[in-house]
């Protein structure tokens, strides 16, 4: 089955209200982490990381980047990540919006895009413009923590 997202679709289920789109600001974090992870290590760490459930409990994010890891076929990967989101019944749409975010940065990365650009103005994008200065302040915070530790090491 070939994914189909209408633009129609696309717009119904990932409206959710500003308290709706914090929940998925633990995810922007943990996307950076792997990001970052996978620019600095090589892909196959993310592999490494997604293992420890309890940091990265998500079932569909460790999906995603075993996917990345195993495959590089872009398309391919766009595929399955967007048949598992239309497969998958959404309670609350913010989860609809954690999906897409974690579905196209992991793409993103599978294309080795820049960081920056991914978390500056790519993941933002899915929020709008209202909400898009928090979601940059996660990554701005995530990269300098991660340059501070670096330092001290």
């Amino acid at each position: 089955m070939l994914y189909a997202i209408t633009p129609e679709y696309f717009v119904q289920q990932i409206q959710c209200p500003r308290e709706a789109k914090q929940e998925c600001l633990p995810t922007v974090r943990q996307l950076a982490e792997l990001a970052f992870a996978a620019r600095q290590q090589g892909i196959l760490k993310m592999d490494d990381m997604i293992q420890n459930h309890t940091r990265y409990p998500d079932p569909f994010l460790r999906k995603a980047v075993s996917l990345v890891v195993e495959n590089s076929n872009a398309e391919s990967i766009r595929t399955v990540l967007y048949n598992y989101i239309l497969s998958t019944k959404h309670t609350a749409n913010y989860q609809f919006l954690n999906e897409i975010i974690i579905a196209e940065t992991m793409l993103a990365v599978s294309r080795s895009e820049d960081t920056e650009y991914i978390f500056n103005y790519l993941v933002p994008s899915y929020f709008g413009i209202e909400y898009e200065s928090m979601v940059v302040n996660v990554y701005r915070n995530y990269k300098q923590q991660l340059l501070h530790e670096q330092e001290n090491s």
